[in-house]
Formats: structure tokens, C-alpha cells, sequence
């Protein structure tokens, strides 16, 4: 009698978990070699004058008196408001306030000095590892125990794993300073818990509830329109145990967010991020008072509308393998015994709303950014609602076109690891022109 290690469907499963482990292990090791930032630009300058000031300073705004010296790194970024004749960077506080007690260990073990240029560069190449590439690899993990939770073709996973890590712009912005990919590695946590606990594949504990509040709290804080996603994950638990969640996963969310509130009320009087305080933003040497190029346009909506999706930005022109979640949500309208489809329909009712939030309250396509940053978060979601539609595929030319479509979203993706953070260096702009 043969044993199970025998059988042909056990030894190409077993073959694909190996595959899966080894997916995690190359982007883990991209996250170590490839993670730095080309500059130190707006969004890292912003961040790191928070960090000086409160380490040397022990205060939030990043301004000094006129007979002092200015921190450098508040003088080389425009994501500032004034609040009080006082600046603060315009960044939400929790993220910075974490790199600060990093740089704060790093400074009394190993002497590193943000006042050294050459300790600036390694310092901002460790926060960027710390909490940027740990949040990607995160994504791409947990990525992966959802698919082994409800995707049972080896292939549909390793291809959704691969898309993930390595099609979208998760990648490109995985090696350098931002709130994008730990918004998205942070999506991904609460989305496979909220997913496991629901469907009870999860032992419904009350460290696990706490757990999916901390992780959606933490999205709130750190990139509050991904939200949507928890949120709504959140709203699916409380119908199946409002006890828990009402008690375990609210109070595990009130923690990142009743600190970041408190945080902002004693600086700005209020306690909302200060993004929804646009005076803030329109002291008299403010940059937003005459914004320039990219940050300067009028376009008619469904102008932006279109290039975010499909045009020049768009996140399905520049990653076209994510349109396999658009096609599962058609599926699931058009076969109401679908797998998953709650799920699918839920995930794609967070992208209206996140899509419909920045085509009302944006219009610059993320600023000086390859692509729009902003759908980020977005990106493993629409991967993970997709992953069904592949275990359908049985044709060769339906393999074709999907191999080209992962071809063209694979070089999007590795065009935005070489300049993240430059508008109109997509390959796209080639056919469509600049943004300005």
C-alpha cells in the first residue's frame, strides 16, 4: 500500500506550500538588501524633523526659534502645517513617534546621530526596514494564510502570492519611507482575522478579537482611508459576535487611537488628524498657498477619474492582473452560488468607497509619486478577491493572457522600485502624456 507521501495530489500540494515558503523568503530578501530611500525627500524629511525635534527637543513641532539653528530636515519638506505660529509635520503622529523610540535605542547602542549625514542615511535605511519592509512582508504573509484558508489549487495561490508580492506597487514602496505599505500590511492582518474568525476556520479567543482591533486601529492611525477595509471586516464580526467585538476588539482599537487623539488634541485643540483642518495648511509661507505642477491641477473629475483606473495612473492600466477582482465581483453578481462571494462583495463595496473618497477630496495623483499611491492598500485586496477566479481557468489562451497581464503588472512594479517617488515616470505617461 502506497503511503500518503506517495500520492501524486499530496507531493504537488506539499510542493506548493515549499513554493508559497519560498515566495516569502525572496521578497524577505529584497526587503533586506534592496531597502533605502534614493532621497531624502518630503515624506521622509517630514517624519524624521518629528523625530529630531522630539528626541532632542522633546517637543512635536518642528520649527525653531529665529537665533537657533532650523532642523534641516524640517527646511527640505513641504508636509507641514502651522498650528498655534507653531509647525508641525503634517503626517500622522503615531508613525513617527515609533521611529523616534527606535532611533532614541539606536542612538545610545550604536551612537547613531541624525546630525551626521552619513548615520542619516543608515538610520532611515533601518526605519525603512523596520516599518516599511516588515509591513510589506507581513502583507504578502498573511496574504498567504488566507489563501491556504479558502484556496485549495495550488496554483491559484502561488499565483495570487506572486501578484502580491511582487505585481503590485506594495513592491516599489517596500524599500523606502512611507504609511502606504504598512497601511496595506496592516489591512491584511485584520482582513485574515476578521475572514478566519467569521467563518470560524479561527478559534474565536479573545486575544484574536484584541488582536483585529489593535491591527484596524493601527490602520487608522497610520493610513486612515484604508480603514474602509477593517472597517468593514469589522462590521461582519459584529454581527457574529458583538460581544466580542464590542468588548476584546474595540478595546483593542481604542489603543493606537485614543493615543494618536490625544496626541493631536493637545497640539492642534482637536482630535482629528490636522489633514481635516485645511487652514492649518495656509500659513503665509506655506507652500499650498501657490502649489506648483502636479500639485496645481484642475482636471474635471472624470478626468482623474479615469487616469487613477485606467489612464496614466491608473491602477489597472499599470496592473492589470488586479482586474481578475474586478472579474470575480461580475462572478459573483451574475452567479449568486459563487464561493466566497460575500467576501468578494464586500471587498469590492471598500473600493468604491475608498476610490469615491479621493476623487472627491484629491487631485494631484499622490504628488511626486509613481503612480497612485494611494490605492495601495487596495492592491492585495483586489489579489485576494481574484485568487477563485484563477482556480476556474483551464484553457491555454486564458493562461496566455493571463501571463501577459502578470508580465505588464511585474515591470510596472519593478519600474517603481527605481523611482518611487517622481510623477510621470510610468511607462504609461509614454502614450498618454504627463499629468501636467
Amino acid at each position: 500500500m502506497n503511503s500518503i507521501n506517495d500520492d501524486p495530489g499530496y507531493s504537488a500540494s506539499a510542493l506548493g506550500e515549499r513554493i508559497e515558503i519560498m515566495l516569502v523568503c525572496v521578497a524577505a530578501v529584497f526587503v533586506l538588501l534592496g531597502t533605502y530611500d534614493r532621497s531624502f525627500g518630503d515624506t521622509a524629511n517630514s517624519r524624521l524633523a518629528t523625530v529630531y525635534s522630539l528626541s532632542h527637543y522633546g517637543t512635536w513641532f518642528i520649527d525653531r526659534p529665529l537665533d537657533e539653528k532650523p532642523i534641516r530636515f524640517e527646511q527640505g519638506t513641504i508636509d507641514k502645517v502651522m498650528v498655534n505660529g507653531h509647525v508641525l509635520s503634517s503626517k500622522p503622529p503615531l508613525l513617527p513617534l515609533f521611529m523616534t523610540g527606535e532611533y532614541i535605542i539606536l542612538n545610545k547602542l550604536f551612537g547613531y546621530d541624525l546630525d551626521k549625514r552619513e548615520d542619516s542615511d543608515d538610520l532611515l535605511r533601518i526605519m525603512s526596514m523596520t516599518f516599511v519592509g516588515s509591513a510589506y512582508l507581513a502583507a504578502v504573509f498573511f496574504s498567504l494564510l488566507i489563501l491556504r484558508m479558502f484556496i485549495a489549487d495550488p496554483l491559484a495561490r502561488l499565483v495570487t502570492l506572486f501578484t502580491i508580492a511582487f505585481c503590485t506597487q506594495m513592491w516599489g514602496y517596500s524599500t523606502n519611507l512611507n504609511n502606504h505599505v504598512p497601511g496595506a500590511g496592516l489591512t491584511v492582518v485584520a482582513i485574515y482575522l476578521a475572514l478566519g474568525l467569521g467563518s470560524e476556520k479561527l478559534a474565536p479567543t479573545a486575544w484574536r478579537f484584541a488582536l483585529f482591533g489593535l491591527a484596524s486601529g493601527l490602520v487608522v492611525t497610520v493610513d486612515m482611508p484604508a480603514a474602509i477595509f477593517p472597517f468593514l471586516g469589522a462590521l461582519y464580526l459584529l454581527l457574529k459576535f458583538p460581544r466580542q467585538v464590542l468588548t476584546w476588539a474595540a478595546l483593542g482599537a481604542a489603543i493606537p487611537i485614543g493615543l494618536q487623539s490625544a496626541i493631536l488634541y493637545s497640539l492642534t485643540g482637536s482630535p482629528l488628524p490636522v489633514q481635516t483642518h485645511k487652514p492649518f495648511y495656509l500659513y503665509e509661507s506655506s507652500y499650498w498657498r501657490q502649489p506648483r505642477e502636479i500639485d496645481a491641477l484642475t482636471e474635471p473629475k472624470l478626468t482623474y477619474l479615469f487616469h487613477i483606473t485606467l489612464g496614466r495612473c491608473g491602477l489597472f492600466s499599470l496592473f492589470p492582473v488586479l482586474l481578475l477582482g474586478v472579474a470575480a465581483v461580475i462572478r459573483c453578481i451574475a452567479r449568486p452560488k459563487s464561493p466566497l462571494r460575500g467576501a468578494i462583495i464586500t471587498g469590492a463595496l471598500g473600493f468604491l468607497v475608498l476610490t469615491a473618497y479621493y476623487l472627491c477630496s484629491t487631485n494631484n495623483y499622490g504628488g511626486q509619486a509613481y503612480g497612485f499611491r494611494w490605492f495601495i492598500c487596495a492592491m492585495p485586496v483586489l489579489a485576494l478577491m481574484g485568487a477563485p477566479v484563477l482556480s476556474t481557468i483551464r484553457s491555454r489562451w486564458k493562461w496566455v493572457f493571463l501571463c501577459v497581464m502578470i508580465g505588464i503588472s511585474f515591470y510596472s512594479s519593478w519600474e517603481s522600485t527605481k523611482d518611487p517617488w517622481a510623477a510621470n515616470h510610468q511607462w504609461t505617461c509614454r502614450f498618454l502624456g504627463k499629468s501636467y
